[in-house]
């Protein structure tokens, strides 16, 4: 039987395969609006435009559901496997602070392939809690800034069960993956969805709310998710 970094690799290795053809990929780029695109001016009549699509709540969930379906076709969520539960998570280093529990936790994204990271919890919990996914920008090691740890700890002790994870590629407890691999955007999206699931799963969380925040590239992530599921209630992306 294979182990499980060697697992991990075999499935990355099915996922580039399935998540279709990279000549297509490329064929497309001149497709996408990167960087800066257009001048402000340009953007000014674009954004008009797209207001014009709709004028009351109806036409805009027509528009919204556009969007939506565009971010998932875009970067073929749906070829990603069928999995449900199976985090399989590891806790390790549980530390007492003021008001607050925090522990480093590890759960399976797919079969050999984690997500790292530390979950916060209040120690005066209620039987059912909000819920808050927490995304860091794209500098090495940014889930363990001060500011980041401070942002955790001070909604843990609001009374939110946090789970702050590093990006693929990104934390010395990350090395699975290159984060400038041509999948990264759809690995990623994928393990903030899984880290959704996890954190529905628990029996301490109020399915109702469930919040996430991130600055910089946790922003895009923030947007991506909130966009495509709607079991985020609160999104708060930063910068």
């Amino acid at each position: 039987m294979m182990n499980l970094k060697r697992k991990g690799l075999f499935m990355l290795w099915f996922f580039v395969m399935v998540a279709g053809d990279q000549t297509e990929v490329r064929a497309q780029d001149s497709l996408l609006c990167q960087g800066n695109y257009w001048s402000e001016d340009s953007a000014n009549l674009m954004m008009k435009q797209f207001e014009s699509q709709w004028s009351n709540k109806a036409s805009w969930e027509q528009r919204a559901q556009t969007i939506r379906e565009g971010i998932i076709n875009g970067m073929q969520l749906e070829n990603m496997p069928k999995i449900h539960g199976n985090f399989n998570p590891i806790f390790r280093n549980t530390r007492t602070m003021d008001g607050y529990i925090v522990e480093n936790i590890a759960i399976e994204s797919f079969p050999g392939f984690y997500i790292t990271g530390n979950i916060y919890r209040p120690i005066e919990a209620k039987e059912k809690n909000a819920a808050i996914l927490c995304t860091h920008g794209h500098k090495s090691n940014r889930g363990m800034t001060e500011n980041l740890q401070l942002r955790c700890a001070s909604l843990a002790r609001m009374g939110a069960v946090v789970f702050s994870y590093y990006m693929i590629g990104r934390g010395t407890d990350q090395p699975q993956v290159s984060h400038t691999m041509p999948i990264a955007l759809l690995l990623q999206t994928w393990n903030s969805r899984r880290v959704l699931e996890f954190l529905l799963a628990r029996n301490d969380v109020d399915p109702e709310r469930i919040g996430m925040t991130g600055e910089s590239g946790g922003a895009t992530q923030t947007i991506i998710l909130a966009a495509i599921d709607d079991r985020i209630k609160v999104s708060v992306p930063v910068a």
